[in-house]
């Protein structure tokens, strides 16, 4: 099924905590909270009640308006008790319980394929619930997060502006929140990349079963204008110039061309001088053109709120922190 989780991050901040999938069931990795200046501040909730002050960040715009958490268990099922970036003014860190993400369902049936369960999900009405502990893949964890080792692990990199990010990722985020997401993530349509790209293609060409070209994994792409989405999405198999073999994010917002540092199957498809090599940075296997060397091949090599990522003027990876 699609997973339509990228239209959240443009929508209010009551839509933080995941908006879901209104056709059918199914797992949606959304919602989460991060980005912004820092400073104290403090704000009025609604029905008079006041909120407390709390420590402002480059992840964590305002004061969190609703009940906090130490851990998942005093979380409401279907909820995920994560930092928010914001600190109390004796400096602890403010936790929040952030919706996981879920589809739209009426019944177990319609999630039971998905290994789920169709439960009340507080502010987002009937959604499919991931029971069990840990996760498999990204869209059992909040929106930033990452699935490794079955834990889902914060891989936020504040930031205001896409120049904060590494190559490749754009600066997105909630009224409250911005933080760099990976534009090449999964899709199966166009839809499925609002907010994030204009188009839905197999970049890197991959084969599906019975090496059928037509079955292989679609990722969110972008085209020569952003601003004209029905513009033919960039795919590595148009990019015929040797010393730009690979499509490539080189313009504001996901405007992609053929350049040096994109999605990968082999060390044949990169830079045929030499200087670049095919690596699997990121834990959903995808691999992606990078310099040879580097300080770190994984995001097993980087700490928290940190990515393994080429940076944004270019080089070998390095574990990257976003804005300070």
């Amino acid at each position: 099924m699609a997973y339509r989780w990228l239209g959240v991050l443009l929508l209010s901040v009551a839509c933080t905590v995941g908006c879901g999938n209104d056709e059918q069931g199914g797992p949606r990795g959304d919602g989460g909270t991060g980005g912004g200046a820092g400073g104290a501040g403090g704000m009025a909730g609604t029905g008079g009640t006041s909120v407390p002050e709390c420590t402002t960040s480059t992840l964590c715009r305002s004061c969190p308006t609703d009940t906090g958490c130490d851990t998942d268990n005093d979380c409401a099922e279907g909820l995920l008790c994560i930092e928010t970036g914001c600190n109390s003014l004796q400096g602890e860190p403010i936790k929040q319980c952030v919706f996981a993400g879920g589809g739209a369902c009426t019944s177990d049936a319609m999630c039971t394929p998905f290994g789920r369960v169709c439960r009340d999900v507080p502010g987002e009405g009937k959604r499919c619930v991931k029971t069990t502990p840990g996760c498999d893949t990204s869209f059992d964890c909040v929106l930033g997060f990452s699935c490794e080792n079955e834990t889902c692990v914060d891989r936020r990199l504040a930031c205001d502006l896409d120049e904060h990010c590494p190559k490749n990722h754009v600066c997105a985020g909630t009224a409250s929140s911005s933080f760099c997401l990976r534009i090449q993530r999964d899709c199966l349509a166009d839809f499925d990349c609002e907010g994030l790209a204009p188009r839905c293609a197999n970049i890197d060409g991959d084969l599906g079963i019975d090496d059928d070209p037509d079955g292989g994994s679609k990722e969110c792409a972008g085209t020569s204008d952003p601003n004209q989405p029905s513009a033919d999405p960039c795919v590595n198999s148009a990019c015929t110039s040797p010393s730009a073999p690979v499509c490539e994010v080189v313009g504001p917002g996901s405007g992609t061309d053929c350049g040096q540092y994109g999605l990968c199957l082999s060390d044949s498809d990169c830079d045929v001088d030499g200087g670049f090599k095919c690596e699997a940075l990121w834990p959903d296997g995808r691999k992606e053109c990078v310099r040879t060397g580097g300080s770190c091949s994984s995001f097993d090599d980087c700490d928290p709120r940190e990515v393994c990522a080429s940076p944004r003027e270019g080089g070998p990876p390095s574990c990257q922190a976003g804005q300070p």
